[in-house]
């Protein structure tokens, strides 16, 4: 076991039980202005694309969240706004 300082542990997010992926624990991270990027290949393993969970996550918590694919359609981008 290892206790590690404030600073650096704001760096790790903690994925909680129930249904969170790693794409939702970052996305409660996100502050306005700011853009994630999702590589299709490591982070997101459904068929489906992560659009329905950004849609919900925005819905449950009254953000405005913009997402879309890069040109190559290897990563998909999400901005928050406001």
């Amino acid at each position: 076991m290892k206790i590690i300082p404030k600073e650096e542990a704001d760096q790790y997010p903690m994925l909680r039980q129930g249904r969170h992926t790693a794409v939702h624990a970052y996305l409660l991270q996100l502050k306005p202005g700011e853009k994630l990027i999702i590589n299709a290949s490591t982070d997101w393993l459904s068929k489906t694309t992560p659009h329905k969970l950004v849609r919900e996550f925005a819905r449950k918590r009254g953000w405005k969240l913009v997402a879309g694919h890069s040109p190559d359609k290897k990563t998909w981008i999400v901005r928050r706004l406001e």
